[in-house]
């Protein structure tokens, strides 16, 4: 940590001298004062219809369900602590173990998914001509969102992430790393991404980690303790993709106290629906308790290996992944590019990701999802059929 620095110096002048707006609605800060006992205030603070939500919000607002219980006639707490708590907690059962520090409440920035993340951190942190490193192929909602505040995006090869000079992180204020990489699904070894967090930190250069499937791969491998040792790091996590549940849109960064404050102050309020503010929590806390994460790498595990071996009878070649995807070099095999084979898999049924659009990747590529053993011999066979 840079005890000599003040974080807000590197955020934009609006986020450092920003205060939050206060709204009303705020049920759950007011519930249990002093004269109310358990029994919500009647709520005159928000402006809301008073003839109340119709009976088809009261029937399906998550009322009666244990845990997920909701409301949907009021706003969520803004401050979203539960579920802060239970992200925390998430963090440290995976990826916590023979640390000296604890992820807590006051780490956590919740998102309504890690898009909203990306998007945070571009708008709160980068100036108009600001340098951003993004290392391809990777997610391209990165550079997207950097460039829609101005930023200067540099491409460099993500193999050679870890080379990068001294004058080039210098010259930079924000660098992203997907770990794991999507599309390519490689993982890179935490004291790899420590040593390269070191270097950014000391040329005082922002470094965003997107951790997004990494319960899919190796949790031990996570930097997001890392955010004790620095404030230019800031760790994100997706909800949806590690439970399968994208229609939810919820997920949260972990950064230091002081720099997860700002971020906070920033994010729009009420960011987090008050049904995936209950379901989220829920679902983290009913995680822990079980051995979900670890069940699921055993399958992962298991079904990539089977497709790996199956398009390698095939003639493709599918490149090492560590994560529950797979990037595929099409063309020693297919006699087609990679949109012709994707759009000839479609006639059959099945969908896969074509590559050609992402930054250093072209037609070669496509990128297949890890599912059940029933869904990949259905993969199976319809490559057969196309091919």
């Amino acid at each position: 940590m840079h005890s000599d620095s003040d974080i807000s110096r590197f955020m934009r002048r609006e986020v450092q001298n920003c205060t939050p707006c206060v709204h009303g609605g705020r049920i759950a800060e007011f519930s249990g004062r002093s004269g109310m006992g358990h029994t919500d205030p009647i709520d005159f603070s928000a402006n809301l219809n008073p003839l109340g939500a119709p009976d088809i919000v009261a029937s399906r607002d998550g009322r009666g369900d244990g845990d997920t219980d909701t409301d949907l006639t009021h706003y969520p707490d803004n401050r979203y602590l539960r579920l802060r708590a239970a992200s925390a907690d998430f963090v440290e059962r995976y990826s916590g173990r023979d640390r000296a520090h604890r992820i807590t409440a006051e780490n956590i920035v919740p998102a309504n998914g890690s898009s909203e993340l990306i998007r945070l951190f571009a708008e709160t942190t980068l100036e108009r001509g600001d340098r951003v490193i993004i290392p391809a192929p990777t997610f391209d909602e990165y550079a997207f969102q950097c460039r829609l505040f101005g930023g200067d995006v540099r491409y460099c090869d993500y193999s050679k992430i870890l080379e990068l000079s001294s004058d080039e992180i210098s010259d930079a204020s924000l660098l992203f790393l997907c770990n794991p990489n999507n599309p390519t699904g490689n993982l890179i070894a935490r004291e790899d991404v420590k040593r390269l967090a070191e270097r950014c930190s000391n040329h005082e250069t922002f470094l965003f980690v997107d951790e997004a499937f990494i319960e899919l791969s190796d949790p031990a491998e996570s930097v997001a303790h890392l955010v004790f040792d620095s404030d230019f790091v800031f760790v994100i996590r997706s909800l949806t993709k590690v439970f399968a549940v994208p229609g939810l849109r919820l997920g949260f960064g972990i950064a230091s106290r002081e720099l997860a404050e700002l971020l906070n102050r920033a994010r729009l309020v009420w960011n987090v629906g008050a049904q995936a503010d209950a379901v989220g929590t829920a679902m983290i806390a009913a995680c822990i308790k079980s051995n979900y994460i670890e069940e699921s790498i055993d399958l992962i595990t298991k079904e990539r290996g089977y497709l790996e071996k199956k398009l390698t009878e095939r003639g493709f070649s599918p490149l090492k992944s560590d994560v529950n995807f797979i990037l595929v070099d099409v063309s020693k095999t297919a006699g087609m590019n990679s949109h012709e084979l994707a759009e000839g898999l479609l006639d059959h049924g099945i969908l896969v990701r074509d590559c050609a659009t992402f930054v250093n990747l072209d037609e070669r590529y496509i990128r297949i999802a890890v599912r059940t053993r029933e869904e990949n011999r259905m993969l199976v066979q319809a490559l057969d059929a196309v091919v």
